[in-house]
C-alpha cells in the first residue's frame, strides 16, 4: 500500500510562499503551529514585506479613550436610505507585559504603521503588534522634556523594511530630532536635519507607505494671501523632511478646523472646517510619490446645521459608503465632558454619545500585519 501526500507537501517552496502570501494576516498567525515549514516562511522579513504589499489587506477601526485602546464594529451601510448607521465598543485590547492598571495599554497618544502600534506618554514608549502578540519597550532617557513627540515608520529595501520611530524633544530652549533604529536598539541625535516650520502639539503625524506626514505652520504668501498651514513629511530611509506642499484650501491653523488623517495608509484625507462656517469638507490625495502630493480631489462637503467642530477632532473615511466618522470631547452645558462620535454622510449625521468622562478620543483604521519587532 503506497502512501499519497498531501497537496501541500509536494507544491515547491516558492508556490508555497506565494499561496500564503495572499492570506489575510490575522488566518495566517493560526497556522503557525501547524506546520514547521510555514512557521519559518511566516518569520522571514522578505516574505513578511512581501505579504504586507500583496495579501488583501484587513482594516479593524480603533478607538484610543480614557487611556484605553479598542475596538469598535462601525455599520455604515444603509446610511444613504434613511437606515441609521450603528457603532458598538467592542473588547479593550489587552498589552502583555503591562505591569499597571491590570494589563490594560495606558497611553496618550497612538501612531500606526504597518500593523505596528506605537504607544508613547510621559515616560513610556512601546511598539505592540496585535496581530503577532509581540511586544519590544524602548527605553527613554528624556521624561523630564517638556515637549515631545513621536512618529514611527520604515526604511524602504529591496527585501524589507527596518523600522525607525523619530522623536521630536523640545526642553523650552533647545529642539532636537531623534531616531530609534529597531535593528540596533538605540537612539541617534539628527544633527544635519534642518527644520523650517512649528509641529503644533495638536498635530497628528499620519504613516503612508512607510513616510510620516503632518499639517505644520509656517508662515508664507501664497496668491498675495498669507498662509500658514502646510502639509510636510519626514522620509525614514533618507531620513529627511520633504518640502512644503500647499494644502487643496488656503486656511489659517489659529482659526480654522484641520485635522489629518490617513486612508488604508496608501492615501492622506484632510478635514477643512473655517472659523465662523457651519460647512465642512474633507480632501483626498490622489496620488503619493516618494514624499509628494502630486494632487487632491474634494471627497465630502457637509452643511453642520448648528454643530462646529473643534482642534483635536480625529477621524476616518470609508469610500465604498461616502462617509466620514469622527470622535471629540464635548462640554454640555453642566460642563461634564462627553465622548462624542459623529457619523457623517453626504446628507445625514448620526450621533454618538459614548459616556461621560474625558476621554481624549483618537480615532484610527488598522491594518493587521506580520511585522516582527
Amino acid at each position: 500500500m503506497t502512501l499519497q501526500s498531501s497537496p501541500m507537501s509536494v507544491l515547491t517552496e516558492d508556490l508555497v510562499e506565494d499561496i500564503l502570501s495572499r492570506v489575510p494576516a490575522t488566518s495566517l498567525v493560526r497556522l503557525r503551529s501547524t506546520c514547521k515549514q510555514w512557521n519559518g516562511i511566516l518569520n522571514d522579513r522578505r516574505f513578511i514585506k512581501k505579504h504586507f504589499d500583496t495579501a488583501e489587506k484587513e482594516y479593524l477601526d480603533m478607538l484610543l479613550r480614557s487611556l484605553r485602546v479598542s475596538s469598535m464594529s462601525v455599520n455604515l451601510h444603509g446610511l444613504h436610505d434613511n437606515i441609521d448607521p450603528s457603532i458598538e465598543l467592542k473588547r479593550e485590547l489587552n498589552l502583555k507585559g503591562l505591569l499597571c492598571n491590570s494589563g490594560k495599554v495606558e497611553s496618550f497618544e497612538v501612531f500606526h504603521c504597518n500593523g505596528l502600534l506605537l504607544f508613547t506618554n510621559t515616560s513610556t514608549i512601546v511598539v505592540w503588534n496585535p496581530c503577532t502578540g509581540q511586544t519590544k519597550w524602548i527605553q527613554t532617557e528624556s521624561a523630564n522634556t517638556r515637549y515631545h513627540k513621536y512618529a514611527l515608520g520604515y526604511e524602504n529595501k529591496n527585501l524589507c523594511r527596518d523600522y525607525k520611530i523619530l522623536r521630536f524633544l523640545d526642553d523650552g530652549t533647545n529642539f532636537e530630532l531623534e531616531i530609534y533604529e529597531f535593528n540596533s536598539s538605540s537612539w541617534r541625535v539628527l544633527d544635519s536635519v534642518e527644520i523650517d516650520f512649528e509641529l503644533d502639539i495638536g498635530s497628528q503625524g499620519m504613516s503612508v507607505k512607510g513616510n510620516t506626514y503632518w499639517i505644520v505652520i509656517d508662515d508664507h504668501e501664497v496668491d498675495g494671501e498669507l498662509v500658514n498651514c502646510f502639509l510636510t513629511s519626514f522620509d525614514f530611509t533618507r531620513e529627511r523632511f520633504g518640502p512644503h506642499v500647499c494644502l487643496p484650501f488656503q486656511t489659517s491653523w489659529y482659526s480654522d478646523v484641520i485635522s489629518l488623517s490617513s486612508v488604508r495608509e496608501e492615501r492622506l484625507s484632510v478635514l477643512f472646517h473655517e472659523e465662523d462656517s457651519l460647512t465642512m469638507e474633507i480632501w483626498l490625495t490622489n496620488d503619493i510619490t516618494d514624499t509628494n502630493v502630486t494632487s487632491w480631489s474634494k471627497f465630502l462637503r457637509v452643511d453642520l446645521y448648528t454643530h462646529r467642530f473643534y482642534n483635536g477632532v480625529t477621524f476616518f473615511i470609508d469610500e465604498e459608503n461616502k462617509a466620514a466618522v469622527f470622535s471629540e470631547d464635548v462640554p454640555d452645558d453642566s460642563d461634564d465632558i462627553h465622548s462624542i462620535v459623529y457619523i457623517i454622510g453626504q446628507d445625514r449625521l448620526r450621533i454618538v454619545d459614548l459616556e461621560d468622562g474625558p476621554f481624549w478620543p483618537q480615532m484610527f483604521c488598522y491594518v493587521p500585519s506580520l511585522v516582527q519587532i
